[in-house]
């Protein structure tokens, strides 16, 4: 007994001692301070506590650890040796020796080392103090997002301040690559987070045949939490200087505006215009139930885009951008018409009210001056049922027609429609539509060898009757959870619109002298063409979808289309129609065979084609042809495509852009004509990023240009957002 009894004493007194012993120090605001130790000891003279072996001194999510610590009860100092470490939040300060004042949160460590979570900022220095919650001074520091002990690239400095969250200021700085100095500043600037701040972005540098050497500056002001603004300078050394301005902001309940202007005073020889602008961006406003749309494009001159469409600024670039943001792109760089408009529209319970303005700026004097709309109304209202299967819509609007020369006017046009929807039979529908088209005309000037009289009048009838069914079949299978649905659809549709006289009319809107181009033709009168007179048609045809339903492993069901297609033909009872130049454009009795078709065999890949073929000898009249792969997980894209309109087109475009490697990534477009049998465009990229640095190669092939183009990418360091500029822009 006396045995059990001793040894027992004896593992209590051996276990004891490597018992970690905690207490409470003080309890300031944010909490009270713990300490904690294998061993404490404390010196009632000194008002001193002792502490040894795993130490840790913790406060919330800020924790202090080291091998040797004293802390004082009356100056709250805490004095640290060995190993000492700082935990703030992600931020984590270590070092050999240091001491902290646990009241202000502030101290100093030798042999110390700074390593900020958010951009993976490191600091290294004999000596760095923590002056405040948040900010740092450091002597002789050496600063890098690299590996510390071997950076790649790093800024040695004589003195450095850092605020998390905002900036580190350095003095007398050197830049290196590889431990070699290369460029100095008695003043530098560093963001210390990755959140929207204030600073330079990454410089772009290029090359261009027609422009010379280019470098592009960019600086980027957060104004506040709602809104920012980048300024570009830009150097060209072949033109001159160009400055650059982008302005967006964010608000409550969708409101968004991004709108950018360039400016540059050109001394190249051969240049349209010295002064070569551009003013451009998107606006979307919600006042309650009233949406606001705004779209800017005026430009300076017909070859503004195409010389400058390059760099942070260009078309390419920013419409993409505009795109994800807003849902809608500006026209493309071919495109000599830029259109800029202003749209207010409010969606009743039962109709939409629209009213807009629409400029059109004409770059090139040889093309037709286009009738701007200022101001545009439009009033559309749903079906009304109003006895049986007969249904009432109306379809109205007015325009305001100007340009600065010649004709000028307004059209008011009334579209009621009569509605009979039946099944008399279960699986046939059938769908008639009769209505009658006023449209009144008002010259306010005229031109010689048009239309005469201030006010005309203008009455057409529509004329459309279908008759569609619907089969369908179920594909299950016993063994999985996914099952199939086919559908077909067949469907005959009659359309009869009046000839009239278009010469007696303005031809403020193409559609008023008539609806198709010489590109359509020969194509089917198909549902969403919008005719408005010499039309007498049957269109017939049919579309087919197979969908498939299954459950994804979190249970809920999902539908995928697997295949679309459809079938159209026609033949029309009359031999022209009215084009948009005006004027009879003849077809022939029988429509083109119209087939489109869209598949998915997998999430990944989508293939398309469209195409049309003569029943006469005239064989393939149109061929559209698309191949789409996009792995979005491993970021891999490609797109080709073919398109082919006999007479008018006959080419090939590809885009890739490919995650090759961890570090490497590369992207291509071309366009290639075979009408001239010479390349469009044709552009090559290549990044190359490891953990703390990459860079952007960019090189454009164009028929009037070559550009090449270099950027240097530090990720955390000079960025305005957290994905560096590499994608497919220049």
């Amino acid at each position: 007994m006396r045995a059990c009894l001793c040894t027992l004493l004896l593992l209590v007194f051996l276990i004891g001692p490597a018992q970690a012993e905690e207490l409470d120090l003080f309890a300031p605001e944010g909490g009270p301070w713990r300490l904690r130790a294998e061993k404490l000891i404390y010196e009632a003279d000194r008002h001193t506590y002792i502490a040894q072996g795993r130490v840790e001194i913790r406060q919330g999510d800020r924790r202090l650890t080291a091998d040797y610590a004293e802390v004082n009860e009356v100056t709250k100092i805490a004095t640290l040796k060995g190993n000492v470490v700082l935990v703030a939040g992600d931020d984590i300060f270590t070092g050999e020796a240091g001491y902290f004042n646990l009241a202000t949160r502030s101290g100093e460590m030798h042999q110390a080392r700074l390593f900020i979570k958010q951009n993976h900022f490191h600091v290294n220095s004999d000596l760095i103090r923590k002056t405040g919650e948040n900010s740092y001074y450091v002597e002789k520091a050496t600063v890098t997002t690299c590996d510390p002990d071997h950076p790649v690239w790093s800024f040695s400095t004589r003195k450095l301040t850092v605020v998390t969250g905002g900036w580190a200021v350095g003095q007398n700085t050197f830049f290196k690559l590889g431990g070699v100095p290369v460029l100095y500043s008695p003043v530098a600037v560093l963001p210390v987070r990755t959140a929207r701040q204030s600073g330079f972005l990454m410089p772009f540098f290029s090359q261009n045949k027609a422009g010379g050497a280019v470098v592009q500056l960019p600086f980027y002001w957060a104004i506040n939490n709602h809104s920012d603004a980048t300024f570009y300078q830009n150097i060209i050394s072949g033109r001159g200087y160009m400055q650059g301005l982008n302005l967006r902001y964010r608000g409550f309940r969708q409101t968004i505006g991004d709108f950018q202007f360039t400016y540059l005073s050109d001394r190249r020889e051969g240049a349209l215009t010295t002064n070569r602008y551009w003013a451009s961006g998107m606006a979307d406003h919600t006042w309650g139930d009233w949406n606001l749309r705004l779209t800017l494009d005026k430009v300076s001159d017909a070859n503004y885009l195409k010389d400058f469409n390059y760099g942070y600024q260009a078309l390419n670039r920013y419409s993409k951008d505009l795109a994800s943001d807003f849902g809608r792109n500006l026209e493309q760089e071919e495109v000599k018409f830029r259109v800029s408009s202003l749209l207010a529209s409010n969606n009743f319970s039962w109709a939409n009210f629209t009213a807009y303005g629409r400029y059109y700026d004409r770059l090139l004097r040889n093309d037709p001056r286009p009738y701007n709309r200022l101001p545009g109304i439009s009033f559309s209202t749903l079906m009304w049922p109003v006895w049986g299967p007969f249904s009432v819509e109306l379809e109205s609007s007015y325009n305001h027609f100007y340009q600065n020369h010649g004709q000028t006017g307004q059209r008011l046009d009334l579209h009621p429609q009569l509605w009979c929807q039946l099944q008399p039979v279960a699986g046939l529908s059938l769908e008639s539509r009769a209505g009658l088209r006023e449209t009144f005309f008002r010259l306010d000037n005229h031109i010689p060898d048009g239309p005469t009289g201030d006010n005309l009048g203008r009455t057409l009838y529509d004329l459309k009757v279908s008759a569609s069914s619907m089969w369908s079949r179920n594909y299950d299978s016993a063994s999985s959870s996914t099952s199939y649905r086919h559908f077909i659809r067949p469907e005959i549709t009659y359309w009869n619109m009046p000839r009239y006289d278009e010469r007696r009319y303005p031809d403020f809107d193409p559609f008023d002298l008539g609806w198709v181009t010489e590109t359509s033709r020969s194509l089917p009168v198909r549902e969403g063409d919008n005719p408005l007179g010499a039309v007498n048609t049957i269109t017939y045809g049919f579309s087919s979808n197979l969908l498939r339903r299954s459950q994804n492993p979190q249970g809920q069901v999902t539908v995928n289309d697997i295949f679309w297609f459809r079938f159209t033909h026609g033949v029309f009872f009359n031999s022209s129609s009215m084009s948009l130049e005006g004027g009879d454009l003849p077809h022939n009795r029988f429509a083109d065979f119209y087939a489109e078709s869209e598949f998915y065999p997998t999430r990944q890949l989508t293939l398309g084609l469209n195409i049309g073929v003569s029943p006469y000898e005239e064989g393939f009249n149109r061929a559209n042809i698309k191949m789409v792969f996009y792995d979005k997980e491993r970021r891999n894209y490609l797109n080709v495509s073919y398109l082919y309109l006999k007479d008018f087109a006959n080419q090939i475009n590809v885009a890739t852009y490919l995650d090759l490697l961890r570090s490497v990534k590369t992207w291509i477009t071309t366009r290639h004509t075979f009408f001239t049998d010479k390349k469009l465009e044709t552009q090559y990229g290549l990044v190359f990023q490891r953990q703390c640095w990459g860079i952007a190669l960019s090189y454009t092939d164009r028929a009037d240009d070559q550009r090449i183009g270099f950027s240097i990418i530090f990720p955390g360091i000079m960025e305005k957002f957290k994905q560096a500029p590499t994608g497919p822009y220049y």
